[in-house]
């Protein structure tokens, strides 16, 4: 196997984003209510940071590392999964009355699961793929960073909760609110993208800086 050379702070990031996607994935399963009647899983919170850190990847460390953090969340989500499958099936002791709200909140993942990561892995990919297109315009430097980071995300969390939403709640509410939910959680994410991009903007170049030193 090919040894690959780090840094402390790629490293770091590389983590943050399995992180949020494990967490994503977790709190997925409970349904928000927001003002105006809006509803949002609760993965709507954290699972934005992971897009704007696929842009961080493509930006700074290039195509390859992107797609590479992404393949590693895929396999430390299903790691997770298996061991929340054994947690469920081990024989609970015989004072532990939480069983039952242990299987709710874990139990549901595997379907979760599925639906997160196949949204997110061709969702992810099809990020990667509309950024790095685009940054061949700009292959040395970060002009254009904005345009590239919210169309290349607009595209991703389009065909991410086109696939991750139907799979998650098809039969568990009615389809008009499904659609509503998808509509919504595409805008919102975006929303946030762009509302936050001087943020990320300025994370962008702190980190180009930090790895050219």
């Amino acid at each position: 196997m090919k040894k690959i050379k780090i840094s402390s702070l790629q490293a770091f990031l590389t983590v943050l984003f399995v992180v949020c996607l494990l967490i994503s994935n977790i709190i997925a399963g409970k349904v928000i209510q927001l003002p105006f009647d809006i509803t949002m899983t609760s993965a709507v919170i954290v699972f934005p940071i992971t897009y704007i850190l696929s842009d961080v990847f493509s930006e700074v460390y290039g195509y390859k590392w992107s797609r590479l953090t992404c393949y590693l969340a895929f396999t430390m989500n299903l790691f997770m999964v298996i061991i929340f499958t054994l947690s469920i099936k081990i024989p609970t002791a015989v004072w532990w009355s939480n069983q039952g709200a242990f299987e709710i909140v874990l139990g549901n993942t595997p379907r979760i699961l599925l639906a997160s990561l196949s949204g997110f892995v061709i969702g992810d990919f099809i990020n990667d793929n509309v950024f790095k297109k685009l940054k061949e315009k700009h292959p040395n430097n970060q002009k254009g960073f904005g345009f590239r980071a919210i169309l290349s995300s607009l595209t991703g969390q389009a065909i991410d909760s086109a696939i991750f939403l139907p799979i998650a709640f098809f039969g568990q509410m009615p389809l008009q609110a499904l659609f509503i939910m998808a509509v919504t959680q595409i805008t919102l994410k975006v929303l946030y993208e762009i509302i936050i991009l001087p943020v990320t903007t300025l994370v962008v170049k702190k980190v180009a800086n930090y790895e050219s030193v």
